[in-house]
C-alpha cells in the first residue's frame, strides 16, 4: 500500500495512506501488539545524522528502533568528519558502504534532500527528521494522530495554529496533512513580524489576532518562539509585547470550545507562548504528542524500512 522510498513531505502521500499510517500508529501503542514486532527490523542498520539540536525527535527515532529490533547508529556532528570539511553526502556515502541503507536526517539546509537523492544508492531510503523551515513530516503525522484520538475526526473541526509560523517547519507540515484529511477550518494566527508566506499554505485563514482566530476552536496548537530570531531583528517584536498578546493563557484558552485541547511540538518556552496553567492543564496534550511520536515513527520506519 505505502509506495514511497523516502519520508520527507506529508504533502506526497494520499489520504489513505496517511490514515493507514496512522491506524498502523495506533496499533504501535498497543503493548500487546507491539511486543510482537520486536524483530521486525531486525537486520536493519539505522544513521541519525542530525545536524540540528533535537531531544524528541531524536531519542523517539531511536526508541522506534529498537522497539522494531533495528540498529541505531548515532552521528555525532561535532565529533564526526564533518568538522574536518567532509561533506554530508561523503558521509552518507561511506556509511553506505558499510552496508547501511536507511539515514534519519535533521538539517537546517533546505536543499539538502533534493541533493542526496539524486545521488544516493537505489536502494537508500531517506527520512526527514526535520527540514529548515520547510518540513517536518513525522511531528506532522504525531499532531494528525494526537487530533484524531481526541476529537475521531477532521471534517467539523476548526484547527488554529499560533505562534513564530514564517519560520515554521512543523506548521507546514501540519496543513498540509489537515489540508489531505479534509479538515474543517484551519487558522493562523501571528504578529505581523511572524505572518508566513501564504502561498506555501493552501486552504488556511489568517489573522494577527488571537481573539478573533481562537473564538470557537476545536484544537489549539502552539509554536515556539524563535528567540534567536527575535534577538536578531531589531525591527521585529519584542519577547515581552509578543507574551502579552499571543502568549496562551487560560484566559485565551476560554475563548475555545470548552472541550478545546492544546498542543504544543517542544521545546516550550514557558511564560512566553504558552503559560505554565495551559501548558500543565487538563485541556494539555502535549505529553500525549510525545507518546505519540515513538508509535509514529515506529510506523514510519516499518512502512519504509519493510
Amino acid at each position: 500500500m505505502f509506495q514511497l522510498r523516502n519520508f520527507l513531505y506529508l504533502k506526497e502521500l494520499h489520504k489513505d495512506e496517511i490514515n493507514h499510517l496512522l491506524d498502523l500508529s495506533q496499533s504501535y501503542l498497543n503493548p500487546d501488539y507491539s511486543s510482537g514486532k520486536r524483530s521486525l527490523l531486525k537486520n536493519h542498520s539505522i544513521a541519525n545524522l542530525f545536524f540540528e539540536p533535537s531531544t524528541r525527535t531524536s531519542a523517539s527515532f531511536q526508541v522506534a528502533a529498537k522497539r522494531l529490533g533495528a540498529e541505531s547508529i548515532i552521528i555525532d556532528e561535532k565529533k564526526s568528519s564533518s568538522t574536518k570539511g567532509e561533506t554530508v553526502l561523503d558521509t552518507i556515502k561511506n556509511i553506505e558502504a558499510m552496508g547501511v541503507r536507511a539515514f534519519i536526517i535533521r538539517t537546517g539546509d533546505g536543499s539538502l534532500f533534493e541533493k542526496l537523492i539524486k545521488n544516493v544508492k537505489k536502494d537508500t531510503c531517506l527520512i526527514s527528521a526535520g527540514e529548515s523551515s520547510v518540513s517536518h513530516p513525522t511531528q506532522g503525522l504525531l499532531d494528525l494522530l494526537t487530533i484524531r484520538q481526541e476529537k475521531g475526526s477532521f471534517e467539523d473541526l476548526k484547527i488554529a495554529i499560533m505562534g513564530d509560523i514564517a519560520h515554521s517547519r512543523v506548521a507546514r507540515s501540519l496543513v498540509e496533512g489537515l489540508k489531505i484529511l479534509e479538515t474543517g477550518r484551519v487558522v493562523l494566527i501571528a504578529p505581523d513580524e511572524f505572518e508566513p508566506d501564504l502561498k506555501k499554505f493552501s486552504n488556511v485563514e489568517f489573522t494577527t489576532k488571537p481573539e478573533v482566530g481562537l473564538c470557537d476552536t476545536d484544537v489549539v496548537v502552539t509554536l515556539r518562539v524563535q528567540k534567536e530570531r527575535i534577538a536578531s531583528d531589531k525591527n521585529g517584536i519584542s519577547l515581552e509585547d509578543y507574551s502579552e498578546t499571543y502568549q496562551l493563557t487560560n484566559e485565551k484558552l476560554n475563548l475555545c470550545n470548552q472541550d478545546a485541547i492544546v498542543m504544543h511540538p517542544g521545546p516550550i518556552n514557558r511564560g512566553i507562548e504558552i503559560s505554565n496553567e495551559v501548558a500543565d492543564g487538563e485541556q494539555s496534550v502535549i505529553l500525549k504528542q510525545v507518546e505519540n511520536g515513538v508509535a509514529v515513527r515506529m510506523a514510519v520506519l516499518t512502512e519504509i524500512l519493510k
